[in-house]
């Protein structure tokens, strides 16, 4: 009787090689996932690079009020004409002084609240802090017009109260510009510039401290050259950010025509009366451009040299609170004083003029008829239904489109997937250097001229959005990825899990805080953005924040203007408050 027996596999053997069917089936599956990559970087190369490359392509154009298309031939007559006009040393000098003043008021403002905050025991801080932070959640566009409710010489409580003591202001000026975009842009160096402060190891200034070195000395010798990167980057950033508002502008600058260039493109492109210079819109746009991209390559450039100046090591370290003795009270009014003026004063004007039948200063006696007719016109309105079906279109859309593409790019990119993965995830930081009113001047003369009939819907709207908000998602996924251990994905490849398995039932889940976090962000920036949406808006794609713009500027409907700024504030502060609520969750977890 014989005896079958099987012999075991010898280690270093290697094993059968695999049947026919099995190899056909992953060869499959290998040139799918070739395919898909394939197909997605052309579609982020051509979100990106495309808009940017037929802008510079128009500006070479001297197309004047013809389409950039319908010109033969190139020519340098428009910048020619540009630098031979006495408007670019007007707008080029607005722009600078705009620019500057605000990085000034922003950098003093966030400086003093990140160091009393993050460094002294000044009372209230957990209070006072996210109220400081506030305008964080407001969109740009709401932010000008409450100002301009608050802060407007006729009939603004803000400027009717410093009246009262001499000082007579006029938002509607280059010093109301700066002072609004200043106060707009402290959450975000305050949120650049606090951590630096809060991880500075307290020794240094402690040892200045005992060798006599008062408190100001103290700071300018030892705190500030400390923190210096992240004030400097914190400072490039918002100047790309300044450089491309446009709804402070337009709105405090443009009623006595105060130009900077961010507005003169938009006005460019949509006279109140006449046709469209497209010379002049593009021949603007690409030298914005340029001084965004130069402002984004000095940015990181600062956060790449950081290293040099950490103070915090394993050993020995912990944080200590500055004490403000006798200062202690005086210094909690006047960041109170701060806080209600410049945050909580102009939300409730905007409420205030929303329940109102017309724009009036705030007082006892106006409480009487105060109502909720705006809200009803504002929500019972001719066409009203239709735009509130284009925003929520185009900001869910916008936000599940760009997190998908932002997590797929920086999943490339983090785990190697392909040739160039890495290449591509820096490409996207090309649209975050294109300033928002550059972006839809490109989209506009991409799709004017390539035969996709998306122009005109709400369709080109989604595109340009989710080119501007792809740098920041796929940023915002890396950030997560960077904290995840290689372990676990390994592990189920070892078991012989695909790729698409180990995507959906690690990756994903494990990704799920951030994604939601992305999804959020992009929700409630996409609902404010409001230079897109008016240059690529038609009669049957507006949204939100162009009626907006359409009631305060031409209608002026203040009352219906500032029910809708309240609609939009409040859907925006829930997305906000969510995306925060998330990421203390997560910290906590």
């Amino acid at each position: 009787m014989s005896v079958k027996t099987t012999e075991a596999p010898r280690l270093g053997v290697a094993p059968p090689p695999p049947s026919r069917t099995r190899r056909i089936g992953r060869d499959t599956r290998g040139w799918a996932g070739i395919a898909l990559n394939t197909a997605l970087a052309l579609l982020v190369g051509y979100l990106v690079l495309v808009p940017v490359v037929i802008l510079v392509y128009s500006s070479f154009k001297a197309s004047a009020t013809d389409l950039p298309f319908d010109v033969p031939g190139f020519s340098a007559a428009n910048y020619v004409n540009i630098f031979q006009s006495g408007q670019l040393g007007s707008v080029a000098l607005n722009t600078a002084i705009y620019t500057v003043g605000s990085l000034l008021v922003s950098l003093v403002l966030s400086l003093c609240l990140a160091y009393l905050f993050e460094r002294t025991d000044i009372p209230g801080r957990k209070f006072l802090a996210p109220l400081a932070l506030a305008p964080m959640a407001v969109p740009v566009t709401v932010t000008a017009i409450a100002w301009a409710l608050v802060a407007n010489p006729s009939n603004g409580p803000l400027a009717i109260l410093l009246q009262q003591v001499g000082i007579h202001i006029n938002v509607y000026s280059m010093p109301g510009m700066i002072m609004v975009m200043g106060i707009f842009g402290v959450p975000s160096m305050y949120l650049m510039i606090a951590p630096a402060l809060g991880r500075l190891n307290p020794e240094l200034e402690e040892a200045a401290a005992t060798l006599g070195a008062p408190l100001t000395r103290r700071l300018r010798l030892i705190v500030l050259p400390l923190i210096g990167p992240a004030v400097s980057a914190a400072s490039m950033l918002l100047i790309v950010v300044i450089l491309e508002g446009f709804a402070i502008p337009a709105l405090l600058g443009l009623p006595n025509r105060t130009f900077v260039f961010s507005s003169l493109i938009q006005y460019s492109l949509q006279p109140p009366s006449g046709f469209a210079n497209y010379s002049k819109a593009s021949t603007y746009g690409v030298l914005m451009l340029v001084l965004s991209f130069a402002m984004l390559m000095i940015y990181r450039r600062r956060v790449r040299d950081a290293h040099r100046f950490r103070v915090v090591s394993g050993k020995g370290y912990r944080q200590t609170r500055t004490p403000l003795g006798k200062w202690r009270i005086p210094v909690v009014i006047v960041v109170s004083v701060y806080t209600f003026l410049g945050v909580v004063l102009p939300v409730l004007a905007l409420i205030w003029t929303s329940l109102s039948p017309f724009a009036r200063p705030l007082s006892w006696d106006g409480l009487q008829d105060l109502s909720f007719d705006s809200y009803a016109r504002v929500l019972t309105g001719r066409g009203m239904g239709q735009v509130m079906l284009n925003t929520a279109e185009v900001v869910l859309v916008t936000a599940t489109a760009a997190t998908a593409i932002g997590t797929w790019i920086a999943v490339a990119a983090a785990r190697r997937r392909f040739r160039g993965s890495t290449v591509l995830f820096e490409t996207t930081s090309l649209a975050f250097g294109v300033p928002s009113v550059v972006l839809g001047v490109a989209v506009l003369y991409l799709y004017l001229f390539v035969p996709v009939p998306i122009y005109g819907t709400v369709g080109i709207i989604v595109v340009a959005l989710v080119t501007r908000f792809l740098p920041r998602a796929s940023r915002l996924i890396q950030t997560a990825l960077l904290q995840l251990d290689d372990g676990l994905i390994e592990a189920a490849r070892v078991t012989g899990a695909s790729p698409f398995t180990v995507t959906r039932t690690i990756l994903l889940p494990l990704l799920r805080p951030a994604l939601l976090k992305s999804w959020l962000w992009v929700f409630a920036h996409a609902l404010g953005e409001l230079p897109i949406a008016l240059l690529l808006t038609g009669s049957d794609n507006r949204t939100l924040v162009v009626e907006l713009w359409t009631t305060f500027t031409s209608s002026a409907d203040f009352p219906q203007a500032s029910a809708l700024a309240v609609v939009i504030l409040m859907i925006s502060t829930i997305a906000v408050w969510l995306v925060n609520r998330r990421g203390t969750t997560e910290v906590e977890a």
